[in-house]
This record gives structure tokens, sequence and C-alpha cells, in this order.
């Protein structure tokens, strides 16, 4: 038997050092996603251009709403598949319970969105005590130059939460959780990773974005579902991208 579990009568999931290079591989498809989107925007937009103008421009692109929006679009289609591919790699693997592809009770929803709605409120006072009351740069940036603006609102409140969902409390988190770290160790790991990733905020973001990174894992560890995560995910980015438009 290989890493650590797997039987006919019991799902498999990959063990730790798996589900790590799988998910290296992982970020390697999102990362040539962005890369890729990116490269034909510029082509499309741009024509031929030098390798200087294209390094240039893919800096400038960086907060350009139009990009992030299509490569946001486009990192759910190819991620996501990189995700399923390889939980089918394994043995005996069920997608729906590897992913945790079930619907919460209406009492869970019930109790996480309070959670979470506590948690957002207080994270807006504290942001008002340091008068951080106005959006980020990079969302603001997004806002103002993606055309359409709908298709932001896709990627920011669709796209990005079902992905990142799959990935870290779904894929990342449910290996992690069945090696010595358990259950705390990979919510905790999966968060860490999570708000890392989101190097377009300061550090006050980044923790903010741990935190809360914490409280969906613990969702997803609690109830068995990573559709409650993704709702909740899907809550928070549609205050902010509205919050955005209000201050826009």
């Amino acid at each position: 038997m290989d890493d650590e579990q797997g039987s006919v009568d019991f799902p498999a999931i990959w063990g730790g050092w798996a589900t790590l290079a799988w998910g290296l591989l992982i970020a390697a498809v999102f990362m040539a996603t962005q890369m890729l989107v990116m490269g034909l925007y510029i082509v499309a937009t741009h024509g031929d251009v030098s390798d200087i103008d294209i390094a240039n421009l893919m800096e400038q692109l960086q907060f350009d709403g139009t990009v992030i929006s299509l490569a946001t679009i486009a990192t759910l289609i190819f991620g996501s598949l990189a995700i399923i591919g390889i939980i089918k790699l394994k043995k005996h693997s069920d997608l729906t319970s590897y992913l945790g592809l079930t619907l919460p009770n209406k009492q869970q929803v019930r109790y996480w969105f309070t959670v979470f709605g506590v948690l957002l409120l207080l994270s807006e006072l504290l942001s008002y005590s340091l008068v951080k009351y106005e959006p980020h740069e990079f969302m603001t940036s997004a806002y103002t130059t993606a055309e359409p603006l709908w298709l932001l609102w896709i990627a920011m409140v669709v796209a990005a939460p079902i992905f990142e969902e799959l990935f870290f409390r779904g894929f990342l988190l449910e290996g992690f959780r069945h090696t010595f770290m358990g259950a705390t160790g990979a919510v905790l790991l999966t968060s860490l990773l999570w708000a890392v990733i989101h190097t377009q905020y300061d550090l006050y973001y980044i923790i903010t974005i741990f935190v809360m990174g914490g409280v969906l894992g613990m969702a997803r560890a609690q109830t068995g579902s990573v559709i409650l995560p993704i709702g909740l995910h899907a809550f928070v980015n549609g205050l902010a991208t509205l919050q955005t438009g209000y201050f826009v």
C-alpha cells in the first residue's frame, strides 16, 4: 500500500508527501495558466512586441481587471481539471468524498455564516481603527480597468472561490489531515499557504486572509463539505467587490 491509506472498502487519499508534490504541480498549472492568458492578451491587444516590452506589459497587467478576470476563469477550468485528474489517478479514490462535494445542512449553513459574519464585522472594525477603510489598491485597480465589469464579478464571486476552495480546503486539506498533522495542522497549513499566495496585498490583509482561511478550513473539517467554504468565500469576495464599487 503506498503512502498512507487506500483500500477497496475505504476511498484512497494521497499521502502527505504525495499531496505536497501534486499540490506543487497544481500550483505550476495555476502559474502557467496565468502567464498564458497574459501572453495571449498581450498578443491580442498589442501585436508583436519585444521581450523587454512584454516584461513591462506583464508587470503592468498584474493589476488589470480584464486580464485578472480572464486568468481567474481560465485557472478555474484548467486548475480544477488538474485536481480531478490527480485524484482519479489514485486507485480506489472517490471524487465526492475526497473533495467534500456534499451539501451542508441548514443548521451548518446558518452557524458558519454567522461565525463568518462576526469575523468580517470584527475585521471591518479593526480596519477602521487602523484607517484601512478604503479598498486595497489591487481591488480598486481591477475594478476600474475591468471590461466588461460583469466578467470581474464572475471571476471574483464564482471562479476564484471554487478553484481556491477545491485546491486548498478540498485537495490539500484532505491529504494533509490524514498525516501526523491531523485536522488542526492541516487547517493551519492550508490557511498559511492560501494567505501567502495573495502577494498583491500588504501584511495586514495577508494576516486577515490567514484568519479567514482558518475559519474556512474549520468549516470544511467539521462539516465534511467544501461547498460551504465555497459559499463563504464567494460571500466575502462579493462584499469586497461591492465595497470597491461603492468607493470607486
